[in-house]
């Protein structure tokens, strides 16, 4: 890379003062840290945790406490005939104390298959919250790359600001001295003014980048801030990007939303095995015990214990279990059709960001030979033109072409990085230093 204007080891111009410096890593921490799609990714994963443990619950035995008062309008009374007596099975009022212990044996298995379905989709949940995290991380990336393309591109700008004002400079100072021409001049001036439009138009988007970065970060849109830019240190991640296969079959292996995808349907499976219990037999023990504080001929025992075992056999559902059966074994068919695209969608990014990676490093190789080679341009010319063997128009023209290399090398080394960060990612690799 040319270190005229090249990017390596180079200090950034737009520091400011008070700027607070921020790695990359910083940044991507400080991004996680106040996403929304992040927070709204673990508070699925803690929901789908918290059905874990919803239905190991139902395996525990459970205690009911229930307490009533009754008061009737009048006292039961029976009257024997030709008898005075009258016994009284039950009071005006009715107070009843009780305590339920109770135990589902799940002969069906149906508790057992719910757990185990609740722990693969909170284990789908954590993975789709890694998905997220590394979303943000490579969004967080592109928007820091962003920022650090638009200093150099300000950079850029100046430095041709400076040439052409130097150019008018000369220029007019020829022409007043009889040697020079006065269109040279008027050129010198148009070229002055455009490139003054071009530094303002270069500053308006490092702003808006710079805003997108902070509001990122959640900090003041305006706040000043120093990148630390990773141009220098070493951006090759060690993988052949020519073995697309390799690289295709690494991501599936590796990438959080295809392992997702495969726990839903694992789970959709689980759910299929849970409809069909539907129609399975059911064991439920519980031990009771009862107190009445008023007693009567109905209930003349103050405490009252019992245990009670209940079986339940359904015979005919009207066609519930079987409907239900047939919903879940369409979830589990659109569960394998989501995981399908997934894998796809996974293949196509891995071939493009390995194709990027290619094209973007061979146009970074280009673009470092066209600005060697317009920086040796420029010189002859301004050498030519001094001596007054060159016309202003070669310089003028050899510098233009100077800042457009010196903007194409800035352009296609952040491609570059950001190509390689898009791979990263589609790799599941991390971004950060």
């Amino acid at each position: 890379m040319n270190t005229a204007f090249g990017v390596v080891g180079m200090v950034l111009a737009m520091k400011g003062q008070g700027a607070t410096t921020v790695s990359l890593d910083e940044a991507i921490r400080a991004s996680e840290a106040h996403s929304n799609t992040v927070k709204i990714a673990q508070t699925e994963y803690d929901a789908a945790k918290a059905r874990i443990g919803e239905n190991q619950s139902r395996r525990m035995p459970h205690v009911d406490f229930n307490a009533s008062v009754s008061r009737f309008d009048d006292r039961t009374t029976v009257a024997f005939p030709g008898s005075p007596t009258r016994l009284e099975f039950a009071p005006n009022n009715q107070e009843q104390l009780g305590l339920v212990i109770s135990k589902d044996f799940d002969v069906s298995g149906e508790i057992g298959m719910s757990i185990g379905q609740a722990r693969l989709q909170a284990l789908a949940a954590a993975y789709r919250l890694r998905t997220a995290s590394e979303d943000q991380e490579l969004t967080t990336t592109i928007a820091y790359y962003a920022v650090l393309r638009g200093e150099q591109n300000v950079r850029v700008a100046k430095a041709s600001l400076q040439a052409y004002t130097e150019q008018s400079t000369i220029a007019d100072r020829l022409y007043k001295g009889g040697v020079g021409q006065k269109i040279d001049v008027l050129r010198a001036q148009t070229q002055v003014a455009e490139a003054e439009r071009e530094v303002v138009r270069r500053q308006n988007e490092l702003d808006s980048a710079r805003s997108t970065l902070n509001d990122l970060m959640s900090r003041p849109l305006d706040a000043p801030i120093s990148l630390v830019d990773p141009a220098s240190a070493p951006t090759a991640n060690g993988t052949d990007t020519h073995n697309r296969e390799a690289l295709i079959s690494e991501a599936i292996d590796k990438r959080p939303e295809a392992l997702a995808a495969s726990l839903d349907v694992q789970a959709a499976q689980k759910g299929v095995s849970i409809a069909k219990t539907g129609m399975s037999p059911s064991v439920l023990v519980s031990l009771s015990g009862t107190r009445y504080p008023t007693t009567s001929f109905s209930l003349p025992r103050q405490n009252v214990a019992a245990l009670t075992l209940s079986v339940g056999v359904p015979l005919y559902d009207g066609g519930l279990t079987r409907e239900r059966v047939k919903e879940a074994r369409t979830g589990v068919d659109a569960a394998k059709a989501r995981q399908d695209q997934t894998r796809r969608d996974i293949s196509l990014q891995v071939q493009n960001a390995a194709l990027d990676v290619d094209t973007e490093q061979k146009r970074l190789e280009a673009a470092n030979v066209a600005l060697t080679s317009a920086t040796a341009a420029r010189k002859l010319a301004q050498q030519r033109f001094e001596s007054q063997v060159g016309l202003y128009i070669e310089v003028t023209d050899a510098q233009s072409e100077l800042t457009a290399a010196q903007a194409a090398q800035v352009e296609a080394t952040y491609d570059l990085l950001t190509a390689k960060a898009r791979l990263a990612r589609a790799l599941s690799q991390p971004l950060s230093q």
